[in-house]
């Protein structure tokens, strides 16, 4: 049987070939190809380009949510019976607090929320290894920016859409929407004076503050528990491993407990009542879960967590197609080029599958 022509530095027979493209497209092997569309296909593999345009598609469709029509309820009301013929009506206590200052408004938070996880990836990636035994995860900024931006998209889309649909009444409607309060109410007339405040007023339901806060912030906890491997197998070797270990704990879920702060705030500022920070928070955590999950092994795994699936599944694949009967070749007729690549293919399968890793010295 007539083998095929290697494919970046594997040679296999045709029997292997579905496996060898599997592998040239998880790890993104050279492929010997001239035109424009294989170029343009391996840019789009390397960089995820796909998955960051259909997240950025679905924060798009929540901007689009942000601006249409929020459903009307009818203003609640409170009757008072005078006497068998005669009523008057009150507003309701529960949306009828003062507008305090946002804590944290919306600009400040995206800045921190997006910039300081961004900026902890980079120094973990390329400022620490200078100066610590960190290891090098390649593609690990990468997939770590898609899951920021999956995280936020998904629970920005979900936010956005349940505030329209619910229209529920923030706990200072009355004055975010300018009542009057001048004109005897009649218990059915909308006194509102202001109809930008008055559809501000009206979404409550969940907290796009709290969605947003745990959406970012747990992906930056989950990236950092990961990196850290907390679940050696020797944590508890010595009383200061098991103190260090518990110390990284504590550090890796400051960014959770800036979250909650976030969360609570909008309470405190009289914007939200508290089942709306619970749903929203819900909402951030679950989002930066699937995201992280989506993106990353496990952060319970002794040896993977932390590490990129898409570089898990490469290594398994190579260790798979070794175990097959493919072989990594340097035949001379490959060009020094692909026989960089091959070697760099056996060194990156003991990359992935090598342990201790992250951020741990021990």
């Amino acid at each position: 049987m007539t083998d095929h022509p290697p494919v970046g530095g594997l040679r296999s027979t045709s029997k292997d070939m579905p496996l060898m493209e599997s592998i040239v497209s998880v790890v993104g092997l050279p492929v010997e190809t001239s035109s424009c569309g294989g170029k343009w296909k391996r840019l789009t593999r390397d960089f995820r380009f796909v998955e960051f345009a259909i997240s950025v598609v679905m924060y798009g469709l929540a901007l689009f949510f942000a601006k249409v029509q929020v459903a009307q309820r009818e203003i609640p009301n409170i009757e008072v019976q005078l006497d068998p013929t005669t009523s008057v009506w009150a507003r309701d206590p529960t949306i009828n607090y003062m507008e305090k200052a946002q804590q944290v408004t919306m600009a400040s938070l995206i800045g921190v929320g997006v910039g300081a996880p961004v900026l902890i990836n980079l120094l973990i990636n390329y400022a620490l290894p200078k100066f610590h035994g960190v290891r090098i995860i390649s593609h690990d900024t990468r997939d770590f920016l898609l899951t920021l931006v999956q995280s936020t998209s998904m629970a920005t889309l979900l936010t956005q859409f349940t505030k329209n649909m619910t229209g529920r009444f923030r706990p200072c409607f009355y004055d975010m929407c300018k009542w009057d309060y001048e004109v005897v109410w009649d218990g059915v007339t909308n006194l509102c004076q202001s109809k930008s405040g008055e559809k501000e007023g009206r979404k409550s339901f969940p907290s796009g503050h709290a969605s947003f806060a745990f959406a970012t912030m747990l992906v930056l906890t989950l990236y950092l528990l990961g990196r850290s491997s907390l679940n050696c197998e020797n944590r508890s070797e010595t009383v200061m491993r098991g103190g260090r270990k518990m110390l990284k704990l504590f550090l890796c879920f400051i960014p959770t407990f800036l979250a909650s702060w976030v969360a609570v705030t909008r309470t405190i500022d009289n914007w939200h009542h508290y089942a709306d920070i619970l749903a929203g928070s819900i909402i951030g955590a679950v989002s930066a879960c699937l995201s992280y999950s989506y993106n990353y092994a496990s952060i319970f795994h002794s040896h993977h967590a932390g590490i990129p699936l898409q570089e898990y599944h490469a290594g398994k694949l190579i260790l798979s197609a070794s175990g097959r009967g493919a072989t990594y070749t340097s035949d001379e007729s490959l060009g020094a080029d692909q026989e960089s690549d091959t070697g760099n293919l056996n060194t990156r399968s003991e990359h992935v599958f090598s342990t201790p890793h992250m951020l741990d010295s021990d």
